[in-house]
């Protein structure tokens, strides 16, 4: 009765072996558009610059228009501004953010932005940088903890008339990291030390 277990068990190990390995080939071989955001680090009162990337499925997916909605905890650091990446210039593309605070809970204060491109013949989005999110970290902002910047409500579109949703779509989060003073490196600057 034990060895009829044992091999009940090994062929359900196996039927999960297989299942297990069908989904990371096909989740490899899907093409997925995907709006990134980065990790960066800095020290109290400090600017942090983040960057919002976008990397279409294929070079046959044309996206014309990216919103997005971005979480933040506004106790650590305070949305400033956002700025257009150089390859947005080239595309006649607008850039829209708006900070949403939450002061009842911080930590649910929000981010809304919106990339589209502009005009009667629209192109398409590039790959690459398609903004920076400007973050001041607060002064008294917590050392040593790491403030999540999450996305959802993440949309994407293609440039035609009518626009057409872009599927699958997913976002990446990102992140800021308040470094402690003596974590953050100074560099002295080369043309004065000579």
């Amino acid at each position: 009765m034990t060895s009829r277990n044992h091999g009940a068990r090994f062929q359900r190990e196996i039927l999960f072996l297989i299942a297990g390995w069908l989904t990371a080939s096909i989740a490899a071989h899907a093409q997925v558009t995907v709006v990134s955001l980065g990790n960066v680090s800095a020290g109290v009162n400090s600017e942090v610059i983040v960057p919002v990337l976008l990397n279409p499925a294929t070079t046959e997916t044309k996206v014309g228009s990216v919103s997005a909605t971005i979480g933040y905890n506004s106790s650590v650091a305070a949305f400033l501004r956002g700025e257009k990446g150089f390859l947005l210039d080239g595309v006649n593309a607008k850039l829209q953010t708006k900070s949403e605070l939450n002061e009842a809970d911080p930590a649910k204060s929000r981010l809304l932005l919106t990339v589209a491109t502009e005009g009667e013949l629209r192109k398409a989005l590039r790959e690459g940088l398609l903004l920076s999110l400007i973050f001041k970290i607060n002064a008294d902002a917590p050392l040593k903890t790491k403030m999540p910047l999450t996305v959802s409500q993440l949309r994407a579109e293609s440039p035609d008339s009518p626009p057409v949703a872009i599927n699958p779509l997913t976002g990446t989060p990102g992140s800021i990291e308040v470094l402690s003073p003596e974590s953050v490196p100074y560099v002295g600057c080369f043309i004065f030390t000579h």
